[in-house]
């Protein structure tokens, strides 16, 4: 019997370890990972030529063990795919964590134990990447369960109608990695088509433009619209600031909506009440986000007028296409930076990579046909970066328990009871939101966009699957409120910087059996819900203040951050959000 068993030997997988290790040196650890070496989207097999951090020297590294002690890293510079790589081996190697790593081993299912206790998981290995080879399982028990797997673990591939006579490589951004050589370094493929808008979908219409190939870039019009992709600093009035420092500002995450409990002390804690309830502070807020939205679009060039064209500028492509409709308030994490060494701009505006902001009705041999008549498009490959389901990674069973884990199932598998328990919850965390902070009631864009106008069916976004419910965005609600604390997850959540670490020390809690809901429950409801949070009724699951408090956050994670997976599982945008989580 293992007394605690990881799945994911990534960032989180491996501070999971160290972490536990410390608290309890003599305990039995098992690391499973489905790659040959450590890292998760970082590992050597993920890697490509181009790929970089989002996030600039050293704001990537672990506290106790900086970058600076590994000889990895340059100040000011975004961190390379073989620098993360480098990193986190040596971090595994510093806290002697590689003994205790399974890795080409999947976990396939996890089921409880016979009497609730503990966890029983079926694994596979060796596995690769893109293997399709069935294997046989085997059976492994653990006392107690982490899942660091993270939300990048099923991609999302669009059903695209006449891709079995394609003849040419079709693969998700998520195989660039393995797959770079006999795609992108294959003599015979010359032109190439990347599908989708996200930060990710940059990053591979780069890596192919720098490869010599030219690109056809291609955003769903019936989409959310293009990410929102900036350099590292901006200039606010005669100060330049660097842009993922500025979420570390305590007077920045005012202007920021957060539903999770203000901590910050009776003198400034109402500031933030009187930036978004109080007509001064509300028309204050939105003049602090308009100004925010007109320096990016200068900062990111897309106008070419002569405050936002760069020099070497050319017009034969039209970057004015990538700016996104709605300001950067709206799309939380799902926005990125401009990590690369070449200027993206110019590999648009010089034509060589062509951005067709179309639908695609089918595909056929070496060709993409574009909806309404739009025309066709040869290519060599097509590179879909759809970003990753909701699906998770790894099934538990029974499907039951889905509804008391708080991880995302299919709709169809609630029962009428828990549909409706949900429904009510999620009305009363709109009326929390709405009072709290009245402009995420009245987003700049029609509620009713994706029933009037519909993606097609050959590129919809997988939707049916129920959003991450986990208690502070790491406990499954239902176990956790009878009292069985075997289960925590890892990084269930998009994120501008590493947190871990911090994420651990609330699951040291529960797994040292220690108090983790009661504490903070009855404070969230009263301070959130006033009344409602006497209320003491409880559905399946978990009780009424439990689910009064994940809904707030994940309602309003669903209406600030609707550009990115916001509908899915919450991002953690502001440093608030991650400072008192």
């Amino acid at each position: 019997m293992i007394d605690i068993l990881i799945i994911g030997a990534g960032p989180s997988g491996l501070c999971a370890a160290k972490t536990f290790l410390q608290h309890n040196p003599n305990s039995k650890i098992v690391i499973l990972d489905s790659h040959s070496t450590v890292g998760g989207v970082w590992s050597k097999e993920r890697l490509y030529p181009t790929l970089r951090t989002n996030n600039l020297y050293p704001t990537m590294d672990f506290s106790d063990f900086p970058m600076k002690d590994a000889g990895i890293g340059r100040p000011g510079h975004h961190i390379t795919g073989e620098e993360m790589h480098a990193y986190l081996t040596a971090y595994a190697q510093h806290f002697d964590l590689m003994k205790k790593i399974q890795f080409n081993t999947r976990a396939v299912r996890v089921q409880q134990g016979p009497t609730n206790d503990g966890w029983k998981v079926e694994i596979q290995g060796p596995a690769d990447l893109i293997s399709t080879v069935t294997i046989p399982t085997t059976l492994l028990e653990t006392k107690k369960l982490v899942m660091a797997t993270g939300i990048l673990g099923v991609p999302s591939m669009p059903s695209l109608s006449g891709s079995s006579t394609f003849d040419v490589p079709l693969l998700h951004s998520s195989a660039l990695g393995p797959q770079y050589q006999s795609v992108l370094q294959n003599p015979n493929i010359n032109r190439v088509a990347v599908l989708g808008g996200s930060k990710s979908a940059y990053d591979t219409v780069y890596l192919a433009a720098t490869t010599g190939h030219k690109v056809d870039w291609i955003i769903r019009k019936s989409g959310r619209s293009p990410s929102w992709v900036f350099p590292s600093h901006t200039k606010i009035g005669p100060f330049k600031a660097w842009r993922e420092k500025l979420v570390n500002r305590r007077i920045s995450t005012f202007f920021s909506p957060c539903v999770l409990p203000d901590r910050s002390g009776n003198q400034i804690s109402w500031i933030r009440e009187f930036l978004h309830t109080n007509n001064i502070g509300k028309a204050v807020t939105k003049k602090f986000w308009e100004i925010m939205h007109e320096d990016t679009i200068k900062d990111c060039r897309y106008r070419s007028d002569s405050k936002s064209k760069g020099k070497g500028d050319d017009e034969r492509g039209d970057f004015s296409v990538l700016e996104p409709p709605h300001s950067p308030f709206w799309y939380g994490t799902s926005s990125g930076t401009l990590n690369y060494e070449q200027d993206f701009k110019a590999l648009v505006t010089s034509g060589q990579v062509t951005v067709h902001r179309e639908d695609i009705s089918h595909i056929s041999p070496h060709t993409i046909h574009f909806s309404d008549n739009a025309g066709a498009i040869t290519v060599d490959a097509l590179i879909c970066a759809t970003g990753y389901s909701a699906k998770p990674p790894i099934d538990f069973f029974p499907r039951e328990l889905h509804f008391q884990l708080g991880i995302p199932t299919s709709t169809d598998s609630l029962t009428e009871e828990q549909k409706v328990a949900w429904d009510e919850y999620d009305k009363r965390a709109d009326g929390i939101i709405g009072e709290r902070f009245p402009q995420l009631v009245s987003p700049p864009w029609s509620t009713t966009d994706n029933n009037t106008n519909p993606s097609p069916p050959s590129t919809k976004i997988d939707t049916k699957y129920t959003p991450w419910r986990l208690h502070r965005g790491i406990a499954p609600p239902g176990l956790t409120a009878a009292g069985n604390n075997s289960l925590v997850f890892l990084s269930m959540h998009s994120s501008v910087t590493n947190i871990p670490r911090i994420e651990l020390q609330w699951s040291i809690a529960p797994f040292a059996l220690r108090a983790f809901l009661p504490a903070f429950l009855p404070e969230f409801a009263q301070k959130r819900q006033g009344k409602q949070g006497n209320l003491r009724t409880k559905p399946a699951g978990a009780s009424l203040t439990t689910r009064l408090q994940i809904q707030p956050v994940h309602q309003s994670s669903k209406t600030r951050r609707y550009f990115n997976d916001g509908v899915r599982f919450d991002p953690l945008w502001d440093m608030e959000d991650i400072i008192l989580i």
